[in-house]
């Protein structure tokens, strides 16, 4: 049970830093007297020793299941998403990625604005699965280098230019950011 709870205390510790930029600092120690008693280990049992701070640093590297290099098709598709979907990507870098992107200017603007309030807005892709001309992208969507909403899943379609974010999947995501798109 006491390992239970450092387990909970160490996750609390994450869960409020995950709103920071910064590195994530967790401390495994969590003093005897805050464990409930139900849970307190008996008088007798040796001092819990203090664990050195352990540094967790936001990541955006490839997770396991996506090897750069390794599938050029899922490559492009995963640039897509990073270059569609990175808030300090100009209309002009996001057009090329995004299938029918006439009139999106000004989404891609007011995009730009909204990125800056959250310390910048990136995706992640996790996983890529492609079936004929169609894509399921599975990505986690980052608000300033840390993973805000994991876990979500987009699409791609084959086009006679490459890969590219149709324009309502690029616009579902815009409207969850409060930005106007049609």
């Amino acid at each position: 049970m006491r390992r239970i709870a450092l387990s909970l205390a160490a996750l609390a510790v994450v869960s409020a830093a995950c709103g920071d930029t910064g590195t994530v600092v967790l401390d495994a120690t969590v003093p005897a007297d805050s464990v409930p008693a139900a849970t307190a280990a008996p008088a007798t049992t040796t001092p819990p020793t203090t664990t050195p701070p352990t540094t967790v640093a936001a990541t955006t590297a490839p997770p396991a299941g996506i090897v750069p290099g390794e599938d050029a098709e899922v490559d492009e598709i995963v640039t897509a998403y990073q270059v569609a979907f990175d808030s300090s990507s100009s209309f002009d870098e996001k057009a090329q990625y995004i299938e029918d992107p006439s009139g999106l200017e000004s989404t891609v603007e007011a995009y730009l604005q909204t990125g800056e309030g959250f310390g910048g807005i990136e995706v992640l892709a996790t996983s890529v699965t492609i079936s004929g001309d169609e894509a399921t992208v599975g990505y986690d969507l980052l608000f300033g280098g840390n993973p805000t909403y994991p876990n979500l899943e987009g699409s791609a379609v084959r086009t006679p230019d490459g890969w590219k974010v149709p324009r309502v999947v690029f616009c579902g995501l815009m409207a969850s950011a409060r930005v106007p798109c049609s």
